[in-house]
């Protein structure tokens, strides 16, 4: 029986179950021939099912040969060869059929060959590593939908012929639709344009030298014909493919010769796409979490650049085997992320209505496949294992409902919230391998423990999911999660070349939940995009060492590509002899540290452990145990810190300080003549950014339509495309990005950074949830809990008294909402501006972190909001947008923190792909369950706030004596 891995599945005892199919046409191929004598033998043996399935004409062609030469005595051979023919038959009128000689797996073609629509090819066919099969398959469902705006025959059938296969239309195709659609259906050609465009070709009888490099010599003469006879591009890469020299791939000389050349029958491929961005860089990065250096090297070498010849023989020795979970969860998580919510599943129906739980595959096409595999499993009498079968009970009768829901998790995935495993326990192992194996046909050196020892190997650090919370429908903690709870971009609702993001400025019918904008796949065959805009890190090509570049993506394309300093991930020293390995985290009293290349960065916590036990009035919970004076000043970085004392133990120095927040940068007009300045405030990362811009000059003479759309709001709430148009109407300026709806645009309030902010909008804006209203007067106490910190303000109330929350450091109010907090690495941000040469406009602020980070967040009812804290690390927290949450809606937002603490610890490629967040090293998870403001915790509150008070009417003369 031909074993074969299926996408990636959990456990490995239910991997190696196949699809019944493919398995039963291959037997039956090769039964057939094997019946057969002579001349009539030679031929069957020479029969593609493939090419039969795919192409009616080879069907009947190859039928009319083994009618004349094999007799029809051959009983045995008949019956088995109509039997063959009959069960491809079942499928032929599905369009998909024409793309079945695409795969590059056998056992992809195989699931094609015996498909009777998209969804039996899930079970055979991985669509990342099928790109220009599944291409096709697109193609055909396109296809359809075209033909079917037909109002003729006629029209329908000229408009069948244009996607009858995955070449280009010819030119007789093309004019025939136009002449049959012109008039009856204009709706046909309007959707068919893109399919029959053509680019006209000149001199390409130039490259005919390049036909000479192909070492097969039938390829040769398609080569020249094609070059001397075709007017277009993609009409000479047809024939190219037709004559026997294949696909277009950059590791075959007879191709590299029509890249390196000016006018090139290869133009509509990317020439130095693979080159740029490798096959999967979102993949490459995985790498480094295989257990073997030969799996290391085997990944590298697969998806920088020989994915073609390497895919194989990487799936069959690396990501099939258990021992490489790590590798294979983190590839899962580029193509399949985890994300909340699960329904309308109509087989695995006990996964549905679970809202707050994370799934990889929560889809229709999931579902179809863990019912086809529960019907293969009742029609086969053994279990298929490496080296052993074992022969199976009847699981009808034994533990249908576990079997049931094995299958279900395999395909629909569900994920563990902290560290986005989906491989099934152990114990599922060993229930099913002792209950519904027939032991009496077993070997005696076989047991259930022997079996899963091997399968499903016991180990403290891997997480896995129990199917005990799957066994019944979910609990109805929720009425129902519909217009509770949405992920407007679940389903991939873009085109290919669009990346889908959730517009969580919209209220109301009127306006789309999400938004799709132009993007860039990382690699070839990479279904991971990143936005325009975005700076991303991929491996340097011909680089054995693995070393890095930064690259832009630029208009859908990947470009402007820096070389970064190669590091090595050598260990931290840890006083004199004490070593941590890189990306380990460790604790230092009570502050959380991690090790990134010989850097050790860790929180800058005060310990309450080095001072008296009991009521210390000495300790302030402040970094340093500085006292919570508030005498704000404006850091080098563009940070308000409440002190100088406080901004000193962050790091700076007394050149790094100006005493007073942050103040508008435009205030003494730091443009020059004819110039227009408008604010762009950021806080910088590192201290090496200098300067660290905080504003724009616009020249007073440009066309502001040149310049690209960033939009900006003024002080009445009117929002201009750039800062250029902005400043062209003398407007005021508030905050960047699009005007925002459901917040207040007008009365001072502080933020939770500490940051005075001119409305609740403007604060928004800057991923700054409010502290209270009016100017920030105050520093607030350190706590771990959800409760009050200044006894002086007035909080507004919290939507649920017992929600799950904190309140942020340095911070008066406690909020809802899940929160974490990051650490960073300054040298990896530093090493950066050194790679892009331009430290006044680099990528790596604080806004940009958040930004990205925003993306990950799929819940439109949940927002990210964050600040660089007190305490040397980014607070983030993720709160609901609804003024009036429901449970639910409070509880998605707790976990989708959690899902962004599990991508930063598991340094998922999502992560460290993209340049903004390769800085963030460790993710900690702090939020917790409210203590409704108790009396004690208020109290200690007022007492540390006494000295606050009592100082107040000093720190203001300070502050006056200060400023003048």
């Amino acid at each position: 029986m031909l074993l074969t891995v299926k996408r990636d599945n959990i456990i490995y005892v239910l991997l190696l179950i196949i699809t019944a199919n493919p398995v039963r046409i291959i037997a039956q191929e090769c039964m057939c021939c094997s019946q057969a004598t002579g001349y009539c033998k030679t031929i069957c043996e020479k029969i593609s099912l493939v090419e039969i399935a795919s192409d009616a004409n080879v069907k009947n062609n190859t039928l009319q040969e083994i009618q004349t030469y094999c007799s029809s005595q051959l009983n045995s051979f008949w019956e088995c060869l109509n039997a063959t023919f009959k069960e491809i038959s079942r499928g032929e009128l599905w369009s998909g059929r024409v793309c079945c000689t695409l795969p590059l797996s056998e056992t992809c073609k195989r699931s094609c060959v015996t498909a009777i629509s998209e969804y039996d090819l899930y079970q055979g066919c991985r669509q990342s590593d099928e790109i220009d099969f599944f291409s096709c398959i697109d193609k055909q469902n396109q296809g359809e939908s075209c033909c079917s705006h037909a109002r003729t025959n006629d029209c329908r059938n000229a408009c069948t012929e244009i996607f009858k296969n995955h070449l280009t239309p010819s030119k007789i195709q093309r004019n025939q639709v136009i002449s049959q659609c012109e008039y009856s259906s204009p709706k046909v050609l309007n959707c068919i344009k893109n399919f029959t465009k053509v680019t006209p070709a000149t001199n390409l009888h130039k490259q005919i030298h390049c036909c000479d490099k192909s070492n097969k010599s039938k390829c040769r003469e398609a080569c020249k014909n094609a070059l001397l006879t075709t007017v277009t591009h993609q009409e000479a890469i047809d024939m190219l493919e037709l004559g026997g020299c294949g696909l277009p791939l950059l590791q075959d000389q007879f191709w590299q010769c029509f890249f390196k050349s000016d006018d090139t029958v290869a133009t509509s491929v990317e020439v130095s796409r693979i080159e740029k961005v490798g096959m999967d860089s979102a993949k490459w990065h995985c790498c480094q979490k295989a257990t073997t250096t030969h799996c290391k090297r085997l990944c590298s070498k697969t998806f920088r650049k020989d994915w073609s010849t390497s895919w194989e023989q990487f799936h069959l020795k690396c990501l099939s085997q258990i021992s490489e979970e790590p590798l294979r969860n983190c590839i899962d998580e580029v193509e399949e992320p985890c994300e909340l919510g699960c329904d309308g599943l109509s087989f695995c129906t006990n996964f549905n209505n679970r809202p707050t739980e994370l799934f990889r595959s929560c889809t229709p096409q999931a579902d179809e496949a863990a019912r086809n595999d529960v019907t293969i499993w009742n029609s086969q009498n053994d279990l298929s294992l490496p080296g052993l079968n074992l022969p199976l009970k009847n699981i009808s009768e034994c533990s249908p409902n576990t079997w049931k829901t094995v299958a279900c998790t395999l395909h629909i995935k569900p994920c563990s919230r902290h560290s986005h495993a989906n491989q099934i326990c152990r114990d599922i192992c060993l229930e099913i391998i002792s209950l519904c194996i027939d032991w009496t046909a077993v070997p005696l050196e076989h047991t259930p423990e022997s079996i899963c020892d091997k399968l499903s190997p016991e180990h403290p650090d891997v997480s896995c999911i129990s199917l005990q919370n799957y066994l019944r429908p979910a609990d109805n903690t929720y009425q129902t999660a519909s217009g509770q709870v949405s992920s407007p971009c679940k389903g991939d609702p873009c085109t290919s070349d669009q990346v889908c993001i959730v517009n969580r400025n919209c209220i109301g019918s009127s306006c789309s939940p999400y938004k799709c904008v132009s993007g860039c796949k990382l690699g070839e065959v990479s279904e991971y995009m990143v936005p325009d805009g975005t700076f991303v890190r991929i491996p340097m090509p011909n680089n054995p060492k693995g070393c890095l570049q930064i690259c832009k993506c630029t208009n859908g394309r990947i470009e402007a590509c820096q070389p970064l300093p190669c590091v090595p991930l050598n260990p931290c020293v840890i006083g004199n002899s004490e070593y941590k390995e890189h990306g380990s985290v460790y604790s230092k009293e009570c502050n959380t540290c991690t090790c990134f290349a010989e850097e050790n960065i860790c929180t800058k916590k005060q310990c309450q452990a080095n001072f008296a036990t009991g009521k210390d009035s000495t300790f302030t919970t402040l970094p340093c145990n500085y006292p919570p004076h508030y005498i704000p000043v404006c850091g080098r970085n563009g940070n308000t810190y409440p002190s100088s004392s406080l901004a000193k133990c962050a790091g700076l120095n007394d050149s790094d300080i100006e005493y007073g927040a942050c103040p508008d940068p435009c205030k003494n007009n730091p443009c020059g003549i004819g110039h227009k300045c408008v604010p762009d405030t950021q806080v910088c990362l590192s201290l090496n950014q200098k300067p660290c811009m905080q504003y724009q000059c616009i020249n007073g003479t440009l066309n502001c339509n040149d310049l690209p759309k960033d939009p900006v709001c003024d002080i009445d709430n009117h929002e201009y495309k750039n800062s250029c148009f902005l400043a062209h109407h003398n407007s005021k300026f508030a905050y960047q990005g699009p005007c925002l709806s459901g917040c207040k645009y007008t009365g001072k309030v502080c933020g939770i950074n500490g940051k005075t902010y001119i409305s609740e909008c403007a604060a928004w804006a800057d991923y700054v949830s409010v502290d209270y209203i009016g100017p920030c007067v105050t520093v607030g106490l350190i706590t771990n809990s959800n409760a009050k910190q200044c006894a002086s303000i007035k909080c507004g109330p919290l939507p649920d008294l017992k929600c799950i929350g904190i309140t942020p450091p340095g911070a008066c109010c406690p909020i809802c909402g899940g929160a974490i907090r990051l650490l960073y690495s300054s040298r990896q941000i530093d090493r950066a501006l050194y790679a892009l040469q331009n430290k006044s406009t680099s990528p790596i602020s604080l806004n940009g972190v958040l930004k990205a980070l925003q993306r990950h967040i799929q819940v439109a009812q949940c927002t990210l909001r964050g600040f660089l804290s007190v305490e040397a690390d980014i607070f983030v927290v993720v709160q609901t947008t609804e003024k009036y949450p429901s449970q639910l809606q409070l509880e998605a937002c707790v976990r989708e923190a959690e899902k962004l603490a599990s991508l930063v610890n598991k340094q998922s490629p999502r992560i460290v792909s993209e340049l903004s967040l390769s800085c963030l090293t460790t993710a900690m998870t702090v939020h917790s369950h409210s203590s409704v403001n108790s009396f004690k915790q208020y109290n200690a509150a007022i007492s540390v706030h006494i000295f606050t008070q009592f100082g107040y009417l000093l720190n203001i003369l300070i502050i006056f004596f200060l400023v003048s």
